[in-house]
């Protein structure tokens, strides 16, 4: 039975300089989980939950990052249904990241799937937690059309399972699948792929230009 999943990355996030209601006392990780969306994202969650393609959604899924369940929020009330909320669909922990610069900790992490900071995720860790979800969530929506909001880390990390994996000159990750670019190493906010599943098999993936 055919399954249509759309992966989504939350809507445009709020720039950390404007979060001021954020407690200054907040850990790092808490405060990234508490960033919401801009007034703008909120405006383009909501115009995407308009769209065609994610019309007669049967269940949407969502992380517990507050930018993931307001983007979730439009495409739940636009299908008329809940948000089911799943802590595996979180972006992955970046733990105690000391002095060290983030935009190195992103490049360690690409080259190296295992590297992690105390207190955090690798790359395969994540990839670990969300196909687990991912296998969840198929055995329970079998034959429906699913919504997912996460992160573009998780999501990256997921798709890797399916996807060939490469690098741009950036030493971003590009992800392609029948030689279709899916990820061309910058997630855009929102972003949607489809992924066709046959039981738990993937059959197509495909980046949706719709918003």
């Amino acid at each position: 039975m055919i399954t249509t999943v759309y992966l989504i990355r939350h809507s445009e996030l709020t720039p950390k300089a404007n979060l001021k209601i954020i407690n200054s006392k907040d850990v790092p990780q808490v405060a990234n989980e508490k960033g919401f969306l801009s007034v703008s994202g909120e405006k383009r969650a909501e115009e995407l939950s308009k769209r065609e393609e994610l019309q007669n959604i049967d269940a949407v899924y969502s992380s517990n990052y507050v930018r993931a369940l307001g983007t979730a929020k439009y495409i739940a009330l636009e299908n008329n249904t809940i948000i089911n909320v799943d802590e595996r669909l979180n972006e992955r922990k970046v733990g105690d990241i000391g002095n060290l610069e983030f935009l190195e900790f992103e490049r360690l992490q690409k080259k190296d799937f295992d590297f992690k900071l105390s207190g955090g995720e690798s790359f395969n860790q994540t990839k670990k937690r969300m196909i687990e979800a991912m296998k969840s969530i198929l055995m329970f929506e079998t034959g429906n059309r699913v919504a997912i909001v996460s992160h573009g880390t998780a999501l990256t990390a997921l798709l890797s399972t399916w996807c060939e994996l490469g690098y741009n000159y950036d030493g971003d990750i590009i992800l392609s699948y029948n030689e279709k670019t899916i990820i061309d190493g910058n997630w855009t906010a929102p972003h949607v792929i489809k992924v066709v599943f046959e039981g738990t098999v993937v059959k197509d993936i495909e980046y949706m230009n719709i918003i």
